[in-house]
C-alpha cells in the first residue's frame, strides 16, 4: 500500500462530482433542515471557486434498500432508488431558494419531478454555471450509488470525484481498531486487492478504466470539501493504477 509520504500531486478540478450518502441528508427525521443547510453550505463553498459541480445523492436516509428485511434484493434496491429521488427533490428546492440554476436527472423516469439522464444536456447545464443533481442511482438493482457517482463521473468527463463519508478517509482496517493506519493515498487496484470495503469493487474498476481519481473525506467537517478542492491533502487520495 502507498505510505503516507508517497502521496501523488493531486489535481486541481474544473469539473467536480461529489457523491453525497443519505445520512447527510438526516438523521432522527429523513429530512433534517440542519443537515440540508450543511449541504448547501459546502457546495456554496464549492461554487465560490468558480467549480463546475454534479451531485449524486444516496437515500440511506429514507431507506436502504439492501439492508431492509420486508423486500427481496430487486424490490429494496428500486426503493432505495426512489428515494434518492426525493432527497434530489429536496435538495434541488433548496437550491433555487439560493437562485442557483439546477437540472434534477433520475436513471428512473419520473416525468413529473425530474428529467431523464442526458449526459450532454448535464454538460451544457455545468458549463452555464448550474448544478447537476443525479439521482435513481444507475437504474438498476445490485449496484450501489459508489457505482453511480463513477458511472456519472465518466459520462460528463468530470476531473475528480469527490466521496463524502463520516470518517477521515480509508485506513489498512476498521478506523477504531487499535494499529489501523490511514492511508493518504492508494490506487483503485490496490484498494480492491486489500478489500478495504470503502468502495465497492464495480465502481472502483469504472473509476480505473475511466482513470478519474477520487477523494474519499469526512463530509462532515465543516468546510472540508471547499478545502479539498483548494489543493488540501484532506482525506484518501484514490487514483488509477501506476
Amino acid at each position: 500500500m502507498n505510505s503516507v509520504n508517497n502521496s501523488p500531486t493531486r489535481i486541481a478540478p474544473s469539473r467536480v462530482l461529489i457523491k453525497i450518502s443519505g445520512a447527510g441528508f438526516g438523521g432522527t427525521d429523513p429530512l433534517e433542515p440542519d443537515a440540508i443547510n450543511y449541504i448547501l453550505k459546502q457546495i456554496e463553498g464549492i461554487r465560490s471557486q468558480d467549480k463546475e459541480v454534479a451531485l449524486v445523492v444516496g437515500g440511506g436516509n429514507i431507506i436502504r434498500g439492501g439492508e431492509q428485511e420486508l423486500l427481496d434484493r430487486t424490490a429494496g434496491d428500486l426503493a432505495g432508488m426512489v428515494a434518492t429521488i426525493i432527497n434530489g427533490i429536496a435538495l434541488k428546492d433548496q437550491l433555487q431558494t439560493l437562485n442557483i440554476p439546477v437540472l434534477l436527472q433520475s436513471a428512473l423516469p419520473i416525468d413529473r419531478v425530474s428529467d431523464p439522464i442526458d449526459p450532454s444536456r448535464a454538460v451544457s447545464h455545468l458549463r452555464d454555471g448550474g448544478i447537476v443533481i443525479f439521482t435513481g442511482g444507475t437504474g438498476n438493482p445490485y449496484f450501489t450509488n459508489d457505482s453511480a457517482a463513477a458511472l456519472r463521473a465518466g459520462e460528463i468527463n468530470a476531473d475528480l470525484i469527490l466521496k463524502g463519508t463520516n470518517v477521515s478517509g480509508v485506513y489498512t482496517d476498521d478506523p477504531s481498531e487499535e494499529g489501523a493506519e490511514f492511508l493518504r493515498s492508494i490506487t483503485y487496484e490496490k484498494l480492491a486487492e486489500h478489500e478495504l470495503g470503502i468502495i465497492d469493487l464495480a465502481a472502483a474498476n469504472i473509476c480505473r478504466e475511466t482513470e478519474i481519481p477520487m477523494v474519499i473525506y469526512d463530509f462532515f467537517r465543516d468546510g472540508s470539501t471547499a478545502e479539498v478542492l483548494k489543493g488540501k491533502e484532506i482525506g484518501t487520495y484514490v487514483y488509477p493504477d501506476e
